[in-house]
């Protein structure tokens, strides 16, 4: 990958983590507000939806800080954007959707095709974003 392409790929991610945290932190205090009385069960329905819907964001955008501090990560020691198993360029495309992803195309259809689509390798965890500080 060119250092230019490298460059704005970065500058995306950590636009992209900056604005998830922000995300983060404002779901955090519409959880610390005091609900009003519910005072009928269309109400206390409409609150439980709410909440799983919030719920369903916060793992959603955990999951996406995971990859992009992931990719960071990767970044900051020279093997982002490498297959891990035949050393070849992942597309830009594929790692603006996947920034974490590891493999190419051709290798992860390979390791599908043997393990099966709904099996994935065990990698080591990602970073946190207190390790990366």
């Amino acid at each position: 990958m060119n250092p230019k392409t490298a460059l704005q790929l970065k500058k995306e991610l950590v636009t992209k983590q900056k604005e998830l945290l922000n995300l983060q932190k404002l779901n955090q205090k519409l959880e610390g507000e005091p609900e009003s009385e519910l005072k009928d069960m269309a109400d206390r329905s409409d609150a439980e939806e709410a909440w799983f819907t919030k719920e369903r964001m916060s793992q959603h955008w955990k999951h996406e800080l995971s990859q992009i501090n992931t990719a960071l990560y990767k970044m900051d020691l020279g093997s982002f954007g490498v297959c891990e198993e035949c050393d070849s360029d992942i597309p830009v495309k594929r790692l603006r959707v996947r920034p974490d992803a590891a493999l190419c195309l051709n290798c992860q259809e390979s390791m599908e095709r043997e393990l099966g689509p709904t099996q994935r390798i065990i990698r080591a965890p990602s970073p946190t974003a207190e390790s990366l500080h």
